[in-house]
């Protein structure tokens, strides 16, 4: 079931099926382009208390205690709690294209995705932020536990795509 961002257009989308010796040999790849993949970067869970849209200076919330962090494009900030924990994808992949909907799959291993299945569970009815760097990559409503070993990150526009793809070290299939 798609959940929509108040403050951004990137769709989180929880996946149904658990994962089963997914990744590269190193444990963590990306997928989706000819060049060798750069390891997925940690992503870290904070609630959202409020979010105000226009230009962003903060700079990245490096603690993890409660602060302020900018979105990814420098368009709104963010009032986040503590962490909740981190999370390491194992593998993103994503089709690539100058299209203007570009689906990410992100992708865990076992600890991962219980921990991400714990958070998300505690976060039901709330937005949660995914931080990337100390900056927002994308913060959704949680509307059911993400259970399955995965979720995936829906772009509405190339320029968007674009962003995530850096921030995930992810590359275009050719």
């Amino acid at each position: 079931m798609p959940i929509h961002s108040a403050a951004s257009s990137v769709v989180l989308v929880a996946a149904a099926f658990l994962l089963a010796g997914c990744g590269s040999a190193s444990g963590v790849g990306v997928v989706g382009g000819s060049l060798p993949a750069s390891p997925a970067p940690t992503l870290q869970l904070r609630l959202v208390e409020s979010s105000t849209d226009g230009p962003c200076s903060e700079p990245p919330l490096t603690s993890s205690s409660p602060g302020s962090a900018c979105g990814e494009s420098g368009t709104t900030t963010y009032q986040v709690g503590e962490s909740l924990g981190d999370v390491t994808p194992t593998a993103v992949t994503h089709p690539g294209g100058e299209v203007s909907r570009q689906v990410f799959t992100i992708q865990f291993d076992q600890p991962g995705s219980v921990r991400l299945a714990d958070v998300t569970r505690g976060a039901v009815g709330k937005q949660l932020a995914l931080l990337v760097e100390g900056r927002v990559l994308a913060a959704a409503r949680v509307v059911d536990p993400i259970t399955g070993g995965q979720f995936e990150l829906a772009t509405t526009t190339p320029a968007e795509a674009s962003q995530v793809a850096a921030a995930l070290h992810a590359s275009a299939a050719s």
